[in-house]
């Protein structure tokens, strides 16, 4: 039957970009912290006449709890991340009366990136952080 069909409820992003302000670190009313990380990422494609195309967009990123914090203190406006957590919606009315809508990123990890090589400078987080693990890349490696 046509209304039996069943798939996996999947809400899965990975997602690399740059911080485009430094992190905004607030707590909950019962002292939970939390964490706006807001990313730019680009999407590289050609044209049907095969020029080629850069577009930016940008995503806010949510983390809560110890990673929230560990994100404040170790990243900065700029700092190259991997992101990987699932898509959530928010809708609110806003002071003018208006219903608002937002699509985020809830963080599961976040990967601190680091350039390799003299070309980049480094980000300066400490190698032993488990919650923030960091790789080698090269500028070939991150799309912008």
């Amino acid at each position: 039957m046509a209304g039996d069909l069943r798939f996996p409820n999947l809400n899965s992003v990975t997602i690399s970009g740059r911080l485009t302000r430094d992190v905004e670190l607030r707590y909950t009313a019962n002292g939970t912290p939390i964490a706006s990380l807001p990313i730019a990422f680009n999407r590289f494609y050609r044209d049907d006449s095969g020029e080629g195309h850069e577009e930016t967009y940008f995503i806010d990123v949510v983390v809560w709890s110890k990673r929230a914090e560990q994100c404040a203190e170790q990243l900065h406006k700029g700092s190259p991340i991997l992101v990987e957590g699932y898509l959530q919606t928010r809708s609110w009315v806003d002071k003018n009366n208006q219903n608002r809508k937002m699509v985020e990123i809830v963080a599961n990890k976040i990967h601190q990136l680091e350039w390799s090589g003299s070309s980049r400078p480094s980000q300066g987080a400490p190698a032993s952080n488990n919650d923030m693990p960091q790789s080698d890349v090269t500028d070939d490696d991150v799309p912008f």
